[in-house]
């Protein structure tokens, strides 16, 4: 997938790497850790994709606004103490990643596998089924570390439910099954998968 920023190239850093290309990869590199630890509700490593204090928000899929890291990690010790069943599979297909000067975005559909039943008292998802789910999402980056240092964060992130494969997209009638996850007007889109404790 092409950057539409990467046309206009900065400087080249200390790795001989156009700046563009070079943050892009810092970017996706934070983009999966986060991702990574959505399957595995790994807390240390959900800490260290958000810059300090509150200066992240996010909106959730459970249709909830939470403010800082420490709201998230609030958040999954509360999935981990209630037995929430993790996430064994999950794919992630990027449909877009741009960085501009000192912010970035990306927006990504995935799906993702439960393997024991949801309780309806404890989640939002179905109860007492094992099935896939899925799930859009806008990720806004910014080089800061929320204390002013130059590195890359996620600044805020807004996830939703992904509609039904086969479900027709309204004035249109075609379905995601017919586009395919991650299937966009830009280019391929970037797609991998974890599995818990084994990325893929």
């Amino acid at each position: 997938m092409t950057d539409a920023g990467s046309e206009q190239k900065g400087h080249r850093n200390p790795m001989g790497m156009d700046t563009t290309e070079y943050d892009k990869r810092q970017v996706l590199a934070l983009h999966k850790q986060w991702w990574k630890a959505n399957v595995g509700l790994d807390i240390p490593a959900m800490r260290e994709c958000f810059p300090s204090g509150n200066a992240f928000s996010m909106f959730n899929r459970n249709s909830f606004t939470y403010f800082g890291v420490d709201e998230v990690a609030r958040l999954w010790q509360h999935f981990i103490d209630t037995d929430i069943p993790p996430r064994l599979t999950q794919t992630v297909a990027i449909l877009r990643i741009e960085t501009r000067a000192d912010t970035a975005w990306v927006i990504s559909e995935l799906t993702y596998r439960r393997v024991a039943p949801v309780q309806t008292e404890r989640h939002w998802e179905k109860p007492d089924v094992d099935e896939t789910f899925g799930s859009k999402a806008t990720e806004i980056y910014h080089r800061d570390n929320g204390a002013g240092v130059p590195e890359w964060k996620m600044w805020h992130f807004h996830s939703g439910p992904l509609q039904p494969f086969e479900e027709p997209r309204p004035a249109f009638d075609d379905t995601l099954a017919d586009r395919g996850l991650g299937g966009n007007p830009y280019g391929e889109p970037i797609t991998y998968t974890f599995t818990l404790d084994r990325p893929a």
